[in-house]
């Protein structure tokens, strides 16, 4: 059986059998307007509800959530995760390319970077939260306009991969190395291919790419332990969302791998340490 507590991981059910870990992710479905991403059973389990309490469970895990925090959220959207932050540390940055037609229109989920939010951020929010606390910024993943070490700690989830190419997701491991301050944390969830001798895609990782363009793409971060490349059970992978298929993807059964007729892929998330 997977881990219940490890952080740098694929996505894993079985992180519902563990309780810190379920307490956050209610406390982040309290916050969220995609209410399908949350459960209260691995059965049911969904890929962007792991990611989004993964990420939070990591980061109070290692430390990086306290009262005088400052985070970034590069390619965040409108992630609840957002919202659980602006009452949990002192300040929180989202970003994207909000309202960038190439992306906003992406059917695979620009929906998620709506700009509205800049003008009414409570739209994607579905309780109260301190809002002097959040601040939303139209901007470039790969081109962070903020100084050297201006934040405690960085994440990016499942973002990464469309910034424009591998190429492009190792600048932004850069830049989000660069405004991390010291001894601060980045947390990265990207698409992680499952498909055997897939060397070719344009903006997925295997592990092999996964190596070079994320986890070694900058000498200033170090992983907080070993990856672990474990895949989920085989009832997860014998039963893909299929993405090519007419209908709506969103459904009652599990939301862990997903098959768009090409490829087959899961998240995986790495925490590093900025040293």
């Amino acid at each position: 059986m997977m881990d219940l507590h490890r952080l740098n991981e694929m996505t894993n059910p079985n992180k519902w059998d563990n309780p810190e870990w379920m307490k956050i992710h209610r406390e982040l479905e309290s916050y969220s307007v995609d209410k399908h991403c949350f459960s209260e059973s691995k059965e049911y389990a969904y890929r962007k509800g792991w990611e989004w309490t993964q990420c939070i469970w990591g980061l109070h895990t290692l430390g990086a959530i306290d009262a005088k925090a400052k985070g970034l959220g590069v390619g965040a959207g409108h992630e609840p995760i957002l919202y659980y932050l602006a009452d949990h540390i002192a300040e929180v940055t989202g970003t994207d390319l909000y309202g960038n037609e190439n992306w906003t229109n992406n059917a695979i989920g620009g929906n998620e970077a709506n700009p509205s939010i800049l003008e009414n951020s409570d739209e994607f929010c579905d309780r109260g939260y301190d809002k002097s606390k959040l601040q939303l910024l139209n901007m470039n993943g790969t081109d962070l306009k903020f100084d050297n070490k201006t934040f405690d700690f960085v994440w990016s989830l499942s973002s990464i991969e469309h910034f424009g190419g591998h190429k492009k997701a190792k600048e932004s491991m850069k830049e989000m190395a660069r405004v991390t301050k010291k001894n601060g944390i980045v947390a990265v969830a990207t698409e992680f291919i499952l498909t055997p001798n897939c060397k070719d895609h344009p903006e997925f990782f295997t592990k092999e790419l996964l190596e070079k363009y994320i986890i070694n793409a900058s000498p200033q971060l170090q992983l907080v332990h070993e990856m672990n490349y474990e895949l989920p059970s085989l009832e997860y992978l014998m039963d893909p969302i299929m993405m090519h298929l007419d209908g709506d993807v969103h459904r009652i059964r599990h939301h862990i791998i997903l098959n768009d007729g090409r490829v087959q892929w899961t998240s995986i998330i790495c925490f590093f340490r900025k040293l």
